[in-house]
């Protein structure tokens, strides 16, 4: 293989794998055919041309979908990101106790226990069949509900919520596209990270605060190719902030003004700007 053919199949991988496997030969043997004796790299024209064509491809895919179709696969992502947030504060909880830096608590296996399940509910939302997903919810929801038996009680409602959305979503039909797994493995690893480096590496700590806001900055980006990553952002930011703080301090038996405190109103104004955007878009492009 040529220095050109391989970098012109580098360049064919913005487009979708479908469209490579049924016009990839016929396009990459054109720009063989078009290219100059001793060329080594595609023109710039044709890099060009090549990915502002994958996108325009990446973008139209969603558009085979009607709206509720594309809202409900939304919905599943962004109760999946959210599910991860709440699995890399178990993981890292029970991490934290077993090192010692938390007081010993006896729990601290069934925060692993419960991390590592519902991390396996969301891993069988996109893997494993139905019934499992199901199986696995209800395991890792009990196990939730549980861990906040003796404490905070209403923090258990946003767990066992979303891990029921995520089961009645994927029974509904559609599964999410594999395509997605690298946003949901990002976010995971940026909301791991922070803590266990404040131990070890702390000179990393504030720079890695601002890698999912780095990550969800991308998503937005992409908007223009699939808005409906942009959705599950939205989900993501009102469960990770204004819904779990509410709960928080409901089950605390705090006073709702401070709920109403400048950072969770921001945080509201966000998801709110961010799904009517992605909603617009996904209304634009939907077949209906």
């Amino acid at each position: 293989m040529s220095a050109l053919e391989r970098r012109c199949r580098t360049l064919l991988r913005a487009y979708p794998r479908w469209y490579r496997r049924q016009r990839g030969d016929e396009m990459l043997a054109t720009l063989l055919e078009a290219s100059q004796p001793g060329q080594s790299w595609p023109s710039a024209r044709d890099a060009r041309a090549l990915i502002l064509g994958g996108l325009r491809i990446r973008a139209a895919q969603d558009q085979r979908l009607t709206t509720g179709a594309n809202l409900r696969l939304a919905a599943q992502l962004g109760a999946a990101l959210t599910l991860l947030l709440l699995v890399a504060n178990s993981l890292t909880t029970a991490t934290l106790i077993w090192m010692h830096v938390y007081a010993p608590y006896s729990r601290g296996g069934f925060y692993l226990a419960s991390g590592l399940l519902a991390l396996a509910a969301v891993a069988a939302a996109w893997f494993a069949p139905r019934p499992v997903v199901v199986v696995l919810a209800a395991a890792a929801a009990g196990l939730a509900a549980y861990l906040s038996w003796d404490g905070d009680r209403a923090m258990a409602i946003l767990p066992a919520g979303l891990l029921a959305t995520l089961s009645v979503l994927v029974f509904l039909g559609e599964r999410m596209p594999r395509s997605w797994l690298w946003l949901a493995g990002a976010l995971f690893v940026a909301n791991v990270l922070p803590p266990l480096a404040l131990l070890r590496l702390p000179f990393l700590y504030a720079p890695l605060l601002f890698a999912p806001w780095i990550i969800m900055g991308a998503v937005v980006l992409w908007a223009f190719v699939d808005a409906r990553p942009v959705m599950a952002l939205a989900i993501y930011i009102a469960c990770a902030y204004p819904v779990s703080s509410l709960l928080g301090y409901l089950g605390y038996g705090g006073q709702i003004a401070w709920v109403l405190s400048w950072p969770l109103l921001m945080y509201t104004i966000i998801a709110v700007v961010l799904a009517s955007g992605s909603f617009w878009r996904l209304r634009r492009q939907a077949v209906l």
